[in-house]
C-alpha cells in the first residue's frame, strides 16, 4: 500500500510507514493532531501488535473517564488481554459510550469479509474522509486498504466536496465516507461519470433524496454498511434497496419482540460499561426488523419507535422530514414514555433553526408524511446540534 497524504497547501506526499514500534505490554492511547501522524503511529504500531485505545478526544466525557480509570487496571484486564488488540468507543449518542474491545479474530475476519465485498471492483485507489477514532474508520478506511494488493491511500485532513469528487474520478476509486459527505456531493452541480467509483458509507443512514441523486448524477454505486461497535459489520445494501444483506459469517435471527439477533465472528467478546463484562452470543441488538427470506428489513431503534396513523415510525423518520423544512439544519427527535402522563407517548423536539417555527407548520409536515398526528409533542430550540467526529447527532 502507498500512502499519500495531501497538505493543506494541496500539495502531495509519499509518507513511509516504519516497521520497528518500541511496543508496551500496556494498552495506550494514540491521539495525534493530524491524520497523516495518526496513520503513521497506528499502522507503525498495529503491525507491532501493540494494543491500543483509541477514541474522540474532543468528547470530554471520554476524556475524563480515560484519564480517570487506568484502562490496564481494571478488573478481568488479564482476560481481556490473552485475544484483544484493539479498543473502540461508542459515540454515545444513546447514553455514555461503551468501550467494544476488539480480538485478532474479529478484525480479521470482518476484514476479509470486506475485502471480498469490494473485491469485483479491481480497486487502485482508496479515498478516506472519515477519522480514524471509530471502528469504521480503522477497519474500512484503513486496515481493508491494507489488505488490497497495489493500493494507493489518500487522506487530507479536510476534504471540501468538489475536491472529493476530483478525487473519486479515477477509474478503480473506492471512497470511504458518510452520510454527510453522500448529502454534500448530491447538491455539486458538477456532473461526471463515476460508474467504476464506489462509495462505501456507514455511521449512519442515507435519506433516499441524497442517493438517488448521487447515483442518477454521477452514475455511481453506493454500499451501505449496517453495524455498531459491539457487533462489528452485521449486513450491506447497495443503493435505496430497502432490504439489508447479512455479510458472510453473520447469523441473524428474530426474536419474539422484533428485535434482531446476531451471531457472528466480528462481535466483541468484552465490553467496557462501567466494569468489564464479557459479550455472549448471540447478540441481541436493539434494532426492530422484519425478516424477508435471508435478508431483513430495518424498522428503526426499540426505544425510538412510535405509531402514527397505524404506522410504526421510527425517531430518525421524524427528524429526516423536519430537516426538510426551509430553514431547518439539524433536528433531534426522543420519544417519551411516561405511564403517569394522559397520553403515555410524546414526542420531543430538539430544533436547530434560523428561524422559529408555528407548531403547526411542525404538525402538517409530520401528518402530511404519516398521517393525521395526534400525539402530543414539544419543541425546543437550541443554537447548536452538536456532530460526534463521525457526523453523528449527539449531545454532550
Amino acid at each position: 500500500m502507498i500512502f499519500e497524504y495531501i497538505n493543506v497547501d494541496n500539495s502531495r506526499e509519499i509518507v513511509s510507514i516504519e516497521d520497528t514500534y518500541n511496543v508496551t505490554d500496556k494498552w495506550i492511547n494514540i491521539n495525534t493532531s493530524t491524520k497523516k501522524e495518526f496513520i503513521k503511529k497506528f499502522l507503525s504500531a498495529y503491525k507491532s501488535n501493540q494494543k491500543i485505545v483509541l477514541f474522540d478526544s474532543n468528547h470530554k466525557q471520554l476524556v475524563d473517564f480515560y484519564n480517570k480509570n487506568d484502562i490496564n487496571k481494571l478488573e478481568m484486564i488479564n482476560k481481556v488481554n490473552e485475544k484483544s488488540k484493539l479498543l473502540f468507543f461508542t459515540s454515545g449518542s444513546s447514553g455514555f459510550p461503551v468501550g467494544a474491545f476488539k480480538s485478532f479474530d474479529n478484525i480479521n475476519e470482518e476484514i476479509k469479509v470486506l475485502h471480498s465485498l469490494v473485491e469485483k471492483y479491481k480497486i487502485k485507489k482508496v479515498v478516506v474522509t472519515v477519522p480514524f477514532v471509530h471502528i469504521y474508520g480503522v477497519l474500512a478506511g484503513l486496515l481493508l486498504p491494507l489488505s488490497l494488493d497495489n493500493i494507493t491511500l489518500v487522506v487530507k485532513e479536510d476534504f471540501l466536496p468538489y475536491e472529493l469528487l476530483d478525487e473519486a474520478k479515477d477509474s478503480g476509486t473506492l471512497v470511504i465516507t458518510t452520510p454527510v459527505f453522500i448529502k454534500a456531493l448530491s447538491k455539486l452541480s458538477k456532473e461526471i461519470n463515476l460508474n467504476k467509483t464506489i462509495f462505501i458509507s456507514s455511521t449512519g443512514p442515507l435519506y433516499d433524496d441524497d442517493i438517488n441523486l448521487l447515483e442518477s448524477k454521477y452514475k455511481t454505486n453506493i454500499m451501505q454498511l449496517f453495524g455498531s461497535t459491539e457487533t462489528g459489520g452485521i449486513a450491506y445494501k447497495y443503493g435505496n434497496s430497502l432490504e439489508w444483506t447479512p455479510m458472510k459469517n453473520v447469523e441473524i435471527k428474530l426474536t419474539k419482540e422484533n428485535k434482531l439477533s446476531v451471531k457472528s465472528k466480528f462481535i466483541s467478546p468484552y465490553i467496557i460499561d462501567n466494569n468489564i463484562l464479557k459479550l455472549e452470543q448471540p447478540f441481541i441488538t436493539e434494532d426492530i426488523i422484519e425478516l424477508k427470506n435471508d435478508n431483513f428489513k430495518l424498522i428503526g431503534r426499540s426505544n425510538k419507535l412510535i405509531k402514527i396513523a397505524g404506522k410504526r415510525i421510527s425517531a430518525l423518520q421524524i427528524e429526516t422530514q423536519l430537516e426538510k423544512i426551509n430553514g431547518v439544519k439539524n433536528v433531534v427527535v426522543e420519544l417519551v414514555y411516561k405511564k403517569e402522563l394522559l397520553r403515555s407517548e410524546q414526542i420531543k423536539i430538539l430544533v436547530q433553526s434560523e428561524n422559529k417555527l408555528s407548531k403547526k407548520i411542525i404538525k402538517d409536515k409530520l401528518s402530511e408524511a404519516f398521517g393525521v398526528l395526534t400525539i402530543p409533542f414539544t419543541v425546543k430550540y437550541v443554537d447548536n446540534i452538536n456532530l460526534s467526529a463521525m457526523g453523528k447527532k449527539i449531545i454532550f
